[in-house]
């Protein structure tokens, strides 16, 4: 039926129909247009331009011979365009090993044979718009599930460990921005962005002298430092048991492994063998060191910029993209009844006699202007005015 394909909002799923033979193309076009909004691409460079509009395809339909890439190459690098997109190949080959390849390739969901009759072609698209919206559903339950259950706990390490807590909001919002700026789709940004987030989560097995130590920067034992050097594992025991996030925890596992090969853990893995999220966890924790030891943010990126090996050289250009959009940040300051969710604290909230109760660098959140507010009712109070990040 044709409605069993709406969306909620009673418009038509969006198909991409993309073929060498613009007639072929015209006549599927009529045969499907009053179920599906068909759009169609002549050749493969046209079928991946169109996957660049705003709006996304549910599926995207390719015969399998034509000149320059064929259907199998051309839904592989649709696949990094739009990997929600569903995928089928329309071919008249019958080869079962080029048949593997192709689905293996281009993950295809479906393979028609041709000719294809109207009805199978109708049938075939609904099973591929139902899968894709099924794709998409359980993602968006998975992320604001996970990203839920992280905010929350990172809530309670706001009020363990001030510090840490600062720290892995620093680091978040550059690695969002290396992100923005890095020149690939990347697949599974939710999963390298909650690795960074819960990349600190180790430090809550850490004895309070120590920790301040280490926020501080100040020399460490060698019992401390071995307890600081395993923090990795810490945070990965921690997380491993949660389902879904095996690849946030092998992340964080490999967070200090330099792209040559080195560092931990002891292994024969390197370069892009190496996690993206390890990758990007590694990166954004030694910026961050370097501009909370007075480096700005350009003599920090040349300096790890200058470290030959250690990181992922396209993370590396990715930073410099991002530092010089950063780079217009201004500071202003607020009252604590000016503070707003989702404003970024430049300096730390102390009170009135100096004891700091959170550090720079941290997103604000209802629970810390909360927290901030039951200070406030106390007799040592709050120290105002606050200091924001204000972008330019």
């Amino acid at each position: 039926m044709i409605g069993a394909t709406m969306t909620v909002s009673g418009t038509r799923p969006r198909i991409l129909l993309v073929d060498d033979e613009a007639n072929l193309l015209d006549g599927l076009r009529r045969q499907l247009r009053r179920e599906f909004d068909v759009e169609t691409a002549v050749g493969a460079a046209k079928g991946l331009f169109a996957l660049r509009q705003p709006e996304p395809f549910e599926v995207i339909v390719s015969d399998f011979l034509m000149p320059g890439i064929n259907g199998a190459e051309f839904l592989a690098a649709a696949r990094k365009v739009a990997p929600d997109t569903t995928r089928m190949l329309l071919t008249g080959h019958t080869d079962l090993e080029d048949a593997a390849k192709t689905v293996n390739q281009g993950q295809v969901f479906r393979m028609l044979l041709k000719p294809v009759d109207p009805e199978t072609m109708s049938a075939a698209l609904r099973d591929c718009v139902a899968q894709h919206r099924l794709v998409v559903a359980e993602r968006e339950l998975l992320e604001r599930t996970l990203n839920g259950s992280v905010m929350a706990l990172n809530d309670v390490l706001s009020l363990s460990n001030p510090d840490a807590f600062g720290k892995a909001n620093r680091l978040s919002r550059r690695a969002a921005q290396i992100l923005d700026a890095y020149p690939d789709e990347v697949e599974d940004r939710w999963a390298a962005e909650l690795a960074v987030m819960l990349s600190q989560i180790g430090i809550v097995s850490l004895p309070p002298v120590v920790a301040e130590k280490l926020a501080l920067g100040a020399e460490l034992t060698r019992a401390e430092q071995a307890m600081a050097d395993d923090l990795p594992e810490v945070a990965v025991h921690i997380i491993s048991p949660i389902p879904r996030l095996e690849n946030v925890a092998e992340a964080i596992r490999y967070s200090r492994k330099n792209f040559d090969g080195s560092g931990a853990p002891l292994d024969h893995v390197e370069g892009e063998r190496i996690p993206f999220g390890g990758r990007l966890i590694h990166i954004v924790q030694d910026y961050d060191e370097l501009i909370s030891h007075g480096s700005s943010p350009a003599v920090a990126a040349a300096t790890l910029g200058g470290r030959a090996g250690y990181y992922d050289p396209v993370l590396l250009e990715a930073l410099d993209a991002a530092t010089a959009i950063s780079d217009g940040e201004t500071v202003r300051s607020v009252t604590l009844d000016e503070l707003r969710s989702g404003m970024v604290l430049a300096g730390p909230v102390t009170s009135k006699s100096n004891v700091r109760l959170v550090s720079a660098g941290q997103e604000v959140s209802v629970s810390l202007i909360t927290r901030l507010r039951n200070f406030a009712a106390l007799e040592d109070g709050v120290a105002e005015p606050l200091l924001i990040v204000s972008p330019a």
